[in-house]
């Protein structure tokens, strides 16, 4: 049997992610050889490389082993977000292999579909709406609301930017429960808490960041249904709903061309 072995990374938050996954070759279904979460704030450009090197000799692979490389797309810090992406890029590129990526609020998804226990509130009703809710700064986040069934994901939205008030009051009037995770809450959580009330269901807040388990599921979902890309490491970019502190400054000097 021919293996492909994967490497995964998110850096769209605090924690550096960092998964090996490896498949028969062409197959769909990705199994977990490694995985790294590394809680590290503002330090993952110091954390991944050195990191991954580190995994691959514990696994007994080099560098050259990797068949397949995936990457958070955010979105996420503009940093974290450019540090995956140009690093999964450079990565892929030079080892002349396939580059694919997947949403960073997806990641947060399926790792708690596949977490056999994420409720805080209620254990037994593991599934339905998810909502899950990004730090952007600047007191908004990054939100999209999800279905879980049976650990498997469907994104019902794309990814936006708001103000958390207005993401607890949409979701809170949908007359469905919405469970809620995302490091967004760890700021924001008052927030929905008033919106939601006693219906307010939060998942373990252990599945608040990224996993590496919920990057390779996200991954072989999206591969699985083609939405993964197109393994062109120059057609892959980063989610950015918004635009920089940076691009917003250019843009009132008019400076920047409108997106």
């Amino acid at each position: 049997m021919t293996v492909a072995f994967v490497l995964g990374i998110d850096t769209a938050t605090e924690r550096t992610v960092i998964a090996l996954g490896e498949r028969e070759r062409d197959g769909a279904r990705i199994d977990m050889r490694a995985a790294a979460d590394i809680d590290a704030p503002r330090a993952a450009l110091g954390r991944l490389l050195p990191a991954c090197d580190e995994m691959l000799r514990r696994e007994g692979l080099a560098v050259s082993d990797i068949t397949e490389v995936v990457v958070g797309r955010g979105p996420g810090s503009f940093t974290g977000v450019r540090i995956g992406v140009a690093t999964a890029k450079g990565l892929a590129h030079g080892l002349g292999v396939p580059l694919y990526g997947v949403g960073t609020l997806d990641v947060v998804a399926w790792g708690y579909a596949r977490a056999p226990s994420a409720y805080v509130a209620d254990e037994t009703s593991h599934g339905g709406l998810l909502g899950v809710v990004g730090d952007a700064m600047r007191g908004e986040v990054y939100v999209a609301l999800f279905e879980v069934v049976e650990g498997a994901v469907s994104r019902l939205e794309p990814d936006r930017v708001t103000t958390p008030a207005e993401a607890a009051c949409e979701w809170a009037s949908l007359g469905r429960p919405v469970t809620l995770a995302g490091d967004g809450l760890a700021k924001h959580g008052a927030v929905f808490a008033e919106a939601f009330g006693p219906r307010l269901r939060l998942s373990a807040e252990s599945h608040w960041l990224p996993a590496a388990s919920g990057l390779l599921a996200a991954f072989e979902h999206a591969w699985a249904a083609g939405e993964a890309g197109s393994g062109d490491v120059g057609a892959l970019l980063p989610t950015y709903p918004r635009l920089s502190d940076a691009e917003e400054a250019e843009r009132a000097r008019g400076e920047a061309p409108p997106r």
